[in-house]
C-alpha cells in the first residue's frame, strides 16, 4: 500500500491524527453538531484541550484537506478520506515507528564496517522498494541476499530482529525501521586514496558531521514552529540584509540565498519537465577592500573580532584558507557524502598550479574527479559540495579584467553565479557609512541566530522529505524574455546559461519558506523572481564591463 493521504504531512502529526481518529471512534456524534455534520460526527477545538493539542495544529491539519470543517471551530476529519487515513496509519507505524533507541542498537548490532554498509543498502532498497510496490513487506530471503551483496554475515539480519531494527510484520513481510545514513556513516570505515582525505574525514568531517547532527536532534515541533514564525519567506532576509548592510544589502543576501540552495532539490516546471537544481557555487571578484570577504566569510562565519556573529548553516562549512589546489582536490574526497558549502578566499591562489582549471572546472560541475601526483593517485570521486569563493581581478577606468591568465577560466565563472565588486565613489561610501552605522551602534544581529537555526532546519527538511520546486512555464518565459533583452540592452557576452542561473537562485529563494508551507512542491512566486532578476541584472551589467585579458 502506498501512502497518499499522508504524503505531504509532517511526521510529527501523525500522533496528532491518531488521537483524533481515537476521540471520534470513541465519542461519536455530538447531538449539538450532528445537524452540520455529513456523518454525525465532529467536535471544537476546545474539545481536544486535554489532549493538548493546539488551534494552529488543526489549522494544519485543515489547510492539509484532512480535516474539514463543519462550522467556525468546528471539525471532523474528511469522511472521504477517513478509511484511507486509517490504513496509512497503520502503516507509517510499521513503516516508521520504533519501540528501540536507533542510535543505541546500531551499536549493538554493527560488528564491522561491513555490517554499516548492509545496513545502509537494505535502507536504500526500502525506499526504492516503496516508490515500485504495494506490497508492505519484503521477503526475509531478499533481505538477507542484499546483506551477503554487501559483503556481511547472513547473522546480521537477525541481529536486526532482536535489536527490533527489522520488524516482522506479516508471514515472510518484513521491513527495517527508518536509519538516517548519519547515524549509519560513523561505522563505516571509507576507503580513501590518500591520507589526507582519511585524516579530513576522521578530523573535521566526523567533528562536523556530529555538530549538524546535534542540532538536528534538538529540533522538535515547537522549535520549527517558533523558527517559522520568525521567517516565513526571502523577503524577511531581505529585509534583515538591507538593515545590516543598508544599500549594499545584496552582497550579503546572495550568498545566503546561496546556502539554501544546498539542498539541490529539482526544480521542475508545472508541466513536468526538469529545469535544473538548486544548487550553484558563487563567485565574488573585484578590487581589494570592496566587501568581498565581508559579505561572504564574515557574514557566513562569523567574525568575533568584528563583533560580526555566524549567519551560516550549522556544521556544514568549511573555511579553505592557505590551501594547495592538490590538497583541496585531496580532502575533497572526505565530503562525498556529506557535502559543505567551501569558502574559499583567494581562489586566485589555486590557479598557479599548472593543469587545475580542468580539474576545478569539473568540482564546480560536480561531476567525477581524479588525480595523479608523485605520491598518491586519487581515484575517482564524485563532488557534492558547494563553493563561495572571492578572488581579486584588474580594474581600469574602461572595465574589468580577470588576473588568472588560462583562458579557460571563463568556464569556471560561467558555471558559477558571479558578482562583480567595483571600488567606485558610490561603493566606498557606502561601506564607511555602514562602518559609521556600526560604531553608532545603529546595527543589531536581530535574526543572526535564528537565521543559522532556521537555515539549519531547512536543510535538513528538504534532503529528508524528496522535496522539489516548481515553476510556471509562463513565468519562466516571462523571466528568460527579461534577461535576454538585457542582454542586449548591456552587450553583455553570456550564453543563456544565465537564465538558468537566475532560475536557480529564485527556486533557492523558494526554500526559504520551505518550513511555512510544509509542501514537497514548493511555487517560484514573482517575489522570488524578481528578487533573482535584480542579482542577474547585476552580473549582466558588469559582464558587459569586462575586457579581454
Amino acid at each position: 500500500m502506498r501512502v497518499q493521504v499522508l504524503k505531504n504531512i509532517r511526521d510529527s502529526y501523525f500522533p496528532i491524527l491518531r488521537i483524533i481518529l481515537k476521540f471520534e471512534d470513541e465519542y461519536g456524534a455530538y447531538s449539538y453538531y450532528s445537524n452540520r455534520s455529513s456523518n454525525g460526527i465532529a467536535w471544537k477545538v476546545e474539545d481536544l484541550a486535554k489532549y493538548e493539542i493546539k488551534k494552529s495544529q488543526v489549522k494544519y491539519l485543515f489547510s492539509k484537506g484532512i480535516l474539514e470543517r463543519i462550522a467556525p471551530g468546528v471539525y471532523h476529519i474528511r469522511p472521504s478520506i477517513k478509511d484511507q487515513l486509517r490504513k496509512e496509519l497503520e502503516f507509517v507505524e510499521v513503516n516508521v515507528s520504533s519501540d528501540v533507541d536507533v542510535e543505541k542498537a546500531i551499536k549493538y548490532v554493527i560488528k564491522n564496517p561491513v555490517d554499516a554498509k548492509a545496513i545502509y543498502d537494505l535502507v536504500k532498497f526500502q525506499k526504492k522498494w516503496d516508490t515500485i510496490y504495494d506490497d508492505i513487506g519484503w521477503s526475509a530471503a531478499k533481505g538477507r541476499e542484499i546483506i551477503i551483496n554487501a559483503g556481511s554475515s547472513p547473522a546480521l539480519f537477525q541481529r536486526l530482529k532482536e535489536a527490533g531494527l527489522i520488524k516482522q510484520i506479516a508471514d515472510d513481510e518484513y521491513r527495517i525501521v527508518l536509519i538516517s545514513p548519519e547515524i549509519l556513516s560513523p561505522f563505516i570505515e571509507y576507503e580513501f586514496s590518500t591520507d589526507d582525505a582519511l585524516y579530513e574525514y576522521r578530523n573535521v568531517v566526523l567533528k562536523l558531521r556530529k555538530e549538524y547532527d546535534e542540532f538536528v536532534e534538538s529540533l522538535n515541533e515547537n522549535v520549527i514552529d517558533e523558527l517559522s514564525e520568525s521567517i516565513k519567506n526571502v523577503l524577511n532576509l531581505k529585509k534583515y540584509t538591507q538593515h545590516v548592510m543598508d544599500t549594499l544589502y545584496m552582497d550579503a543576501l546572495l550568498p545566503l540565498i546561496q546556502q539554501y540552495g544546498m539542498a539541490d532539490v529539482p526544480i521542475f516546471s508545472d508541466k513536468g519537465k526538469k529545469v535544473t537544481q538548486t544548487g550553484f557555487s558563487l563567485a565574488y571578484f573585484g578590487e581589494p577592500g570592496t566587501g568581498k570577504t565581508f559579505a561572504t566569510d564574515d557574514f557566513l562565519r562569523g567574525n568575533e573580532k568584528n563583533g560580526v556573529p555566524p549567519h551560516g548553516i550549522i556544521g556544514r562549512m568549511r573555511y579553505a584558507e592557505g590551501m594547495t589546489p592538490k590538497k583541496f582536490i585531496s580532502i575533497l574526497e572526505a565530503y562525498r557524502d556529506f557535502p559543505v558549502d567551501w569558502v574559499i578566499p583567494e581562489f586566485n591562489d589555486f590557479f598557479r598550479y599548472q593543469g587545475m582549471v580542468e580539474k576545478l572546472k569539473l568540482v564546480i560541475e560536480q561531476r567525477e574527479v581524479s588525480d595523479e601526483t608523485k605520491r598518491d593517485t586519487i581515484k575517482p570521486y564524485k563532488v557534492t559540495s558547494f563553493f563561495i569563493v572571492n578572488y581579486n581581478t584588474h580594474i581600469t577606468k574602461n572595465g574589468w579584467k580577470v588576473t588568472i591568465r588560462d583562458p579557460n577560466f571563463s568556464a569556471i565563472e560561467d558555471r558559477m553565479v558571479c558578482r562583480v565588486f567595483v571600488n567606485d565613489e558610490a561603493r566606498e561610501k557606502a561601506i564607511y557609512e555602514n562602518m559609521v552605522r556600526k560604531i553608532n551602534g545603529e546595527i543589531e544581529w536581530y535574526l543572526s541566530g535564528v537565521l543559522r537555526k532556521h537555515l539549519t532546519a531547512t536543510y535538513h527538511y528538504l534532503v529528508k522529505n524528496n522535496v522539489s520546486v516548481v515553476i510556471d512555464a509562463s513565468d519562466f518565459v516571462w523571466f528568460g524574455d527579461k534577461i535576454r533583452a538585457l542582454k542586449v540592452e548591456y552587450g553583455a557576452p553570456l550564453s543563456n546559461r544565465v537564465i538558468l542561473k537566475g532560475i536557480q537562485i529564485a527556486g533557492s529563494a523558494a526554500l526559504v519558506k520551505a518550513l511555512n508551507v510544509s509542501e514537497r512542491r514548493i511555487k517560484i512566486t514573482r517575489d522570488e523572481l524578481l528578487i533573482s532578476f535584480d542579482f542577474i541584472k547585476e552580473e549582466i551589467k558588469t559582464r558587459a564591463r569586462k575586457t579581454k585579458s
